[in-house]
């Protein structure tokens, strides 16, 4: 019997989100502002989670207001010369996970969902992060909403999350889980 690769990236990103959700420490930082801003192409890769030309650092989850949504916060760094593409995220935390808010600038034409906003709150669909570019999303600004949650989120654990890119491919990220009022960490 032959198994496919996807089910296998699934399999463990359900696990490890599971497992995710039962263990970690999360010590204090400060939080960052939305931003998209320019990196030099080929400069040094900040400390992180690295594919390809990917790099994710700060990520984190904030403990949910609710029991059905949480939101995850994370920097994407393109150190490469050519655009890559954030097209799903998956996570054992949630049975659905999308990208929202983000600007306008890194949603692809084709995509029909705009970036959120006042008139409401949207899915933005394929992440665009150009060549050499740094894309936070950060409060205020973009986020990963998770929903249907499938169990509670508490301070001190940590999320799973699995980004699959179009170039650098698929990227593992361990997200702590902090309360509503802390600053958010600091670090890669």
């Amino acid at each position: 019997m032959r198994v496919r690769p996807a089910y296998v990236a699934a399999a463990v990103a359900l696990a490890l989100g599971a497992a995710g959700l039962v263990r970690g420490v999360v010590g204090p930082g400060t939080a960052a502002g939305a931003q998209l801003a320019a990196t030099q192409p080929g400069a040094t890769r900040p400390p992180g989670v690295s594919a390809g030309d990917i790099t994710v650092t700060g990520a984190y989850v904030r403990e949910p207001a609710s029991p059905d949504v949480v939101v995850a916060y994370l920097t994407i760094v393109n150190s490469g010369r050519q655009p890559d593409t954030l097209l799903s995220v998956t996570t054992g935390a949630a049975r659905s996970a999308a990208v929202y808010g983000i600007p306008a600038s890194t949603v692809p034409a084709s995509t029909s969902a705009g970036a959120g906003g006042a008139g409401g709150h949207q899915a933005a669909g394929p992440l665009v992060v150009p060549a050499g570019a740094t894309i936070a999303l950060a409060p205020g600004g973009g986020h990963l909403m998770l929903t249907s949650l499938t169990g509670p989120i508490r301070p001190g654990q940590r999320v799973s999350l699995l980004l699959y890119f179009q170039r650098a491919g698929q990227l593992l990220v361990d997200a702590p889980v902090i309360a509503i009022a802390a600053p958010a960490p600091t670090g890669g």
